[in-house]
């Protein structure tokens, strides 16, 4: 079973006793659970960010230094994987990539200073100031959130609504239609999957509170 806690597009963390109660149905069907965390150290709720390790120690946690640690395209991550595992997950990294970047490991260490956790907290505080200011302006706009985000730097809303001011139907035609009379980037749901993808767009936050600012603003004279 491959989950992912924070998830992207959604931002949303599964409740842990209900991670545990998913994990105890796939291990009595003798399947593992393989648990993508990649966003685990941009979690805004003391409710979550705690890896799944802490329910047992058969979960496979999939990490990356993209993340929390702001470096996207170093390609460097990690696994932890059960004991018995490690052999066989050795053998297949081998045949896959043999190994990560000399020089991204080692700018990976920089990220471990207490000067750089600092910053990484601060910049962590500041996603969750823009999800304070996003969030209810959005629901504001009809473009309604189901769930607040408790991680990462998304938000899924749904369109219907606001489609509908600007006479097309579902995401994918809203999204365009954004882009052209607002010049604003978004993406549309059909991207994620099928799961009633059509109703909704996915939002960004990781951009400054400033062009966040100036996104709400566009969107107040398009469909306000």
């Amino acid at each position: 079973m491959l989950l992912a806690s924070p998830s992207n597009p959604t931002g949303t963390s599964i409740a842990p006793d209900e991670l545990r109660r998913i994990h105890n149905v796939v291990k009595q069907r003798g399947g593992i659970t393989i648990i993508d965390e990649i966003y685990l150290g941009l979690s805004y709720d003391d409710t979550f960010g705690h890896t799944a390790l802490a329910i047992d120690d058969d979960i496979i946690s999939i990490n990356s230094f993209s993340k929390y640690f702001n470096m996207t395209g170093w390609r460097l991550g990690w696994m932890v994987v059960p004991e018995a595992m490690v052999g066989v997950v050795e053998r297949m990294a081998q045949n896959l990539f043999i190994c990560a970047s000399t020089i991204s490991q080692y700018a990976a260490l920089a990220c471990f200073e207490p000067e750089s956790i600092a910053e990484y907290e601060q910049r962590r505080a500041q996603f969750k100031a823009r999800r304070d200011f996003f969030i209810p302006a959005l629901n504001e706009l009809g473009l309604t959130v189901p769930v607040m985000p408790d991680g990462a730097f998304y938000a899924w809303a749904d369109c219907t609504q606001a489609a509908h001011k600007l006479g097309v139907e579902g995401s994918w035609d809203f999204a365009f239609e954004l882009m052209k009379r607002a010049h604003l980037a978004i993406t549309p749901g059909r991207d994620f999957g099928t799961a009633d993808t059509a109703r909704f767009v996915r939002f960004s936050t990781a951009n400054s509170m400033a062009q966040l600012q100036e996104a709400v603003s566009r969107l107040r004279q398009l469909i306000g």
